[in-house]
């Protein structure tokens, strides 16, 4: 099942985290009002993680092979990561070559995609992909947790997930008043965010027909619920600034998905033509290799200091834009097809 609109969704996220990552000094980002919803924006990885938990469950069969799945995942990701890590590398490397040294245990932390675990490293290099290493420990437990979950009775199911996410919400609140920076990045602290969207996928699958019937209830409830987060931004709440990380927005995305999903309303509808489902199908690069090409235009060109802040900064989006889409073409793209063909049993 592939639900094209939400595909466009993505890029929207992976704009969005950009502009939250670069957008220093860039007009309309400095205006009063819109900055104070700039620095939010890092909550979109949530939303990766709820959308990521929530078409695996759609797409899932009730006997997952784990062979399968776990290759299937690995062939969708590592590729670029691979590249966008290396390309990042080569870049520090060529900028400071006496005083950049290879710390390999870094290295060596990145490449297996476990850097989210440790505190110290959790940024390292490519900073963006601690949500990668936190997507492959999704991964690794997804069909279990499916399984598990399938188990159970619908009602049962809702109960167990709600409470998980509560309980994680809790303890992340816990941390983050004592100041314990580590909980922000650690996969164990993202897992209800992405339990939540695994629970949404088989919701809608398995009751799409109660989902369908009480969209007009799902709606209230999520424009309440997204007018409430955008005032707490707004007012810069304190308490919300602290623990809003970690996926205390899951179920409000999660509405989100739902709503566009059914795609019933005129604003979605274009969401599922060509060029947006396209964009959608490049945001991974987007998203992963946001760091290389700043490193690139700012480092070997070193158009920063050329261009006025605003004009950078959309130049270098259209030119992030034009790479994800050569290293999906490229990069993404063959390298799937070529270890499905060799590799896959299926």
């Amino acid at each position: 099942m592939k639900i094209e609109q939400l595909t466009f969704t993505r890029f929207v996220a992976a704009i969005a985290i950009v502009v939250f990552h670069f957008s220093k000094d860039v007009f309309p980002f400095t205006v009063s009002g819109i900055d104070r919803f700039t620095v939010f924006l890092n909550v979109l990885v949530s939303y990766f993680f709820v959308l990521s938990g929530f078409i695996l469950a759609i797409n899932a069969k009730d006997k997952i092979d784990l062979k399968q799945f776990y290759f299937n995942r690995f062939a969708r990701i590592y590729p670029l990561y691979l590249f966008a890590l290396l390309a990042t590398l080569a870049l520090i490397r060529s900028i400071r070559p006496f005083e950049f040294g290879l710390d390999f245990h870094r290295v060596l932390l990145s490449v297996f995609l476990v850097q989210s675990w440790t505190e110290k490293y959790a940024l390292v290099y490519n900073y963006p992909g601690w949500s990668l290493s936190a997507e492959i420990f999704f991964y690794l437990l997804f069909p279990f947790v499916f399984k598990g979950l399938q188990l159970l009775r619908f009602k049962h199911r809702v109960l167990v997930v709600g409470l998980f996410w509560v309980v994680m919400q809790t303890l992340f609140i816990v941390f983050a008043q004592q100041k314990e920076a580590w909980v922000l990045y650690h996969p164990l602290f993202h897992l209800s965010t992405f339990v939540v969207g695994i629970l949404g996928g088989m919701w809608y699958k398995e009751q799409q027909s109660w989902v369908v019937a009480h969209q007009p209830l799902l709606e209230r409830i999520f424009l309440i619920s997204a007018l409430l987060l955008l005032f707490l931004m707004f007012t810069g709440n304190v308490v919300f600034s602290q623990v809003y990380h970690d996926g205390l927005p899951a179920p409000v995305f999660l509405l989100f998905i739902f709503i566009v999903s059914l795609n019933r309303h005129h604003l979605f509808n274009g969401f599922n033509k060509r060029v947006p489902v396209y964009l959608g199908e490049i945001s991974y690069g987007l998203y992963i290799l946001q760091v290389p090409v700043y490193r690139l235009l700012t480092q070997t060109f070193e158009l920063k200091t050329r261009l006025s802040a605003t004009a950078f900064f959309y130049f270098y989006l259209l030119v992030l834009v034009l790479v994800s889409a050569i290293c999906y073409e490229l990069i993404e793209k063959p390298s799937r097809i070529f270890l499905r063909s060799r590799f896959s049993h299926s």
